[in-house]
């Protein structure tokens, strides 16, 4: 495995544990990008004058801007749309969702929770993504799209 592939899996790492420490509401990328530039820098610093084509911390910078592609005019609709819709799943479905996204449980974690299967927990979050996709398209086009 390369260096470069190796950072961006200490980056992913990284971002798994310090997954309680993002601000739900605040820029998802920008916060990983800001872990990932650090991550860099410390291999820059790392390799020092051992590397033929170190990148200088200003380089770094530069790449690690974050580009937004045009904002969703919809986007808060879309929100909205997915809290009504959390709020029809089934209580075992929508705690297995919870747990899967908004706490980073892993599938084998929330098998042992509930006392079910790995596959099982697989099985239930695929439903429950499909039944929320299909419900948040049925409400924006409801409202208007």
């Amino acid at each position: 495995m390369s260096r470069a592939d190796d950072v961006l899996q200490e980056t992913f790492l990284t971002i798994s544990d310090k997954a309680n420490d993002f601000v739900i509401g605040t820029d998802f990328v920008a916060w990983a990008c800001t872990i990932a530039k650090y991550k860099v820098l410390e291999e820059c610093k790392r390799l020092g004058g051992k590397a033929t084509a170190v990148l200088s911390p200003e380089v770094v910078e530069a790449l690690c801007v974050v580009q937004h592609p045009s904002t969703d005019d919809r986007e808060g609709e879309k929100l909205q749309a997915l809290t009504m819709c959390l709020d029809t799943l089934p209580p075992s479905m929508r705690r297995a969702i919870e747990l899967r996204y908004t706490r980073a449980h892993t599938a084998s974690e929330i098998a042992s929770l509930f006392g079910w299967s790995t596959d099982s927990v697989y099985v239930i979050l695929s439903r429950a993504r499909a039944a929320l996709e299909k419900c948040i398209n049925i409400r924006l086009k409801a409202d208007g799209g």
